[in-house]
């Protein structure tokens, strides 16, 4: 068995083991009062007419994703994303069970704040992805980001959605060719790794060009 499958096979006993140590009353998948059902949707950015498209698939526990997120796609929104050039697709790729926690918060958050939850979470990587207590943190960061205690606890139980990310995943390691975090596909060129602003920059330009 693969380490891939080893990491997918353990995640729906984590998750069930958060669900027990924090007393989650509801059914699986049943709302909790005041809360709707929240199903798997894409976290995007940018213009949907944009000529070139970023997908980044990682990991909320990779610390290269996490150096990525503070230090190079900041200027990646700014120069390519907020101007209407580039549209970003971020996917998730939970190499360990913590990432496929954070993922699922992520997914749940309301309106546009998913892509704000995952912000925090990288910036604050260190605070809970080394803490013996790791749900504390997160569901603060959940509730930061407008979810409630409830929303928090019924996200958590959501079956489907936590299929579905698992779904994703195994899509992009076996259509992708996905094995490690961060990957990207930017236009039809695949990258992995860390890189520089400028070396992203690069692909990024030379794809742009490519589809003038």
């Amino acid at each position: 068995m693969t380490q891939f499958m080893r990491v997918i096979r353990d995640l729906s006993l984590f998750v069930a083991v958060l669900l027990a140590i924090g007393g989650v009353a509801a059914a699986a998948d049943a709302p909790a009062a005041g809360t709707s059902p929240v199903t798997y949707h894409e976290l995007i950015e940018g213009n949907p007419k944009a000529k070139v498209t970023i997908v980044e698939f990682a990991s909320l526990t990779c610390p290269h994703c996490a150096r990525f997120a503070q230090e190079v796609l900041p200027l990646v929104k700014k120069n390519y994303v907020d101007t209407g050039k580039v549209r970003f697709v971020f996917k998730d790729f939970p190499l360990d069970q913590l990432a496929m926690t954070g993922a699922m918060l992520a997914r749940c958050a309301p309106a546009d704040r998913g892509m704000k939850l995952i912000e925090i979470m990288f910036k604050n990587q260190l605070e809970w992805a080394r803490s013996e207590q790791p749900i504390a943190p997160l569901r603060a960061y959940a509730q930061l980001a407008g979810m409630s205690s409830a929303q928090v606890d019924a996200c958590l139980q959501n079956e489907k959605l936590l299929q579905a990310i698992k779904d994703e995943q195994s899509k992009a390691s076996t259509l992708y060719q996905v094995e490690a975090t961060p990957t990207f596909y930017v236009g039809d060129e695949k990258v992995s790794g860390e890189m520089t602003y400028e070396k992203f920059a690069a692909v990024i330009d030379k794809q742009l060009a490519k589809a003038k």
